[in-house]
C-alpha cells in the first residue's frame, strides 16, 4: 500500500503541478478560499488516506494548504468536490516551496542526530561537513567513498548514516552492524565498501534507527548527500561538485 501511495503521489505531483496554478486562476472567481482545515482534510482524505492524521497548514497563497507526509510536502487547493494537488512554486524566486520545506525538515532531523550514531571521516574541528545516507552494497556509495579523502583534504568532514536499502534484517543491514561493532569502524567500513569481508559481529547499534530516520527524511536511494545547509543531493555527484556546492570549489585541486 505504501508503494502504491508513493507512486500515486509522484504521478499526481508531476501531472498536477502546473494544473495547480492554472486551476487557481480559473477557480478563484468561482469560489472563495477555504478557511477550515478540517474541511480541507475531509476532502483530501478521500484521495489521500494518510491525510487523516497528517499536518495540514495554511500557506501564503489564499486557499492553498500544505500537506506534510513522510515522503514530502504537497500543496492542495480544495473547491467543493474538486481538488488540485501538487507542487507550489514561487515564480519570483524560482523555488519549489515543497522542496524547501523538505530540506528544512531533513536538516532538522540530521542536526538532531548525534555524532555517536554516525561513522565519521575527517578532522574533528572541520568547519564544513556533509552527511551521507549510505548502503555498503551500493556501487555509487562505494565510488563516493573513494573520494572521501579528497573531501577531508579540503576540510570537509564526512558523516555516514546507515541506510541499508533492502531494509532492516537484510544482508546489507547485517554487514553494517558488523562494521559498527568493529573496533575500528572507519577501517571496517572502508574494507566493506571495497568488497572485503568484515568479521561478523553484533552489539548495540543505531543501524535500524538511522534507516528509519532516512525513511522519515524521504530518502529513497543511496547515496543521499545532505550538505550542512540542509541542501539534499539524491544520488552520487563527484567530490568536486560537492565542494562547489559548499562554496569551497577553489580547494578541489589542492
Amino acid at each position: 500500500m505504501e508503494k502504491i501511495m508513493q507512486h500515486m503521489l509522484k504521478n499526481m505531483t508531476s501531472i498536477l503541478a502546473i494544473c495547480l496554478f492554472v486551476g487557481l486562476g480559473l477557480t478563484a472567481a468561482q469560489a472563495g478560499p477555504l478557511e477550515d482545515v478540517d474541511k480541507v482534510r475531509a476532502e483530501l482524505v478521500k484521495m489521500v488516506p494518510p491525510a487523516s492524521d497528517a499536518p495540514i497548514l495554511e500557506t501564503p497563497v489564499n486557499g492553498v494548504y500544505r500537506l506534510e507526509l513522510d515522503n514530502g510536502f504537497y500543496y492542495a487547493y480544495v473547491d467543493g468536490d474538486h481538488i488540485l494537488f501538487g507542487d507550489l512554486v514561487n515564480t519570483k524566486d524560482q523555488i519549489n516551496l515543497g522542496e524547501v520545506a523538505k530540506a528544512e525538515r531533513t536538516s532538522a532531523l540530521i542536526e538532531g542526530t548525534p555524532l555517536n550514531k554516525m561513522i565519521v571521516y575527517g578532522p574533528k574541528d572541520a568547519k564544513r561537513h556533509v552527511t551521507v545516507f549510505t548502503d555498503i552494497d551500493c556501487g555509487y556509495c562505494r565510488k563516493l567513498h573513494l573520494e572521501v579523502p579528497n573531501l577531508n583534504e579540503a576540510g570537509v568532514q564526512v558523516r555516514y548514516l546507515a541506510f541499508p536499502r533492502a531494509g532492516v534484517g537484510s544482508e546489507s543491514h547485517k554487514k553494517y552492524v558488523s562494521v559498527w561493532c568493529n573496533a575500528d569502524q572507519q577501517a571496517a567500513l572502508t574494507d566493506a565498501k571495497a568488497g572485503k569481508n568484515v568479521p561478523p559481529a553484533s552489539c548495540e547499534n543505531p543501524v535500524a534507527e538511522t534507516y528509519e530516520l532516512g525513511r522519515k527524511a524521504g530518502v529513497s536511494g543511496t547515496p543521499t548527500i545532505i550538505l550542512d545547509d540542509g541542501t539534499v543531493t539524491p544520488g552520487y555527484v563527484p567530490y568536486t561538485v560537492i565542494l562547489e556546492r559548499l562554496g569551497i570549489a577553489e580547494q578541489a585541486g589542492e
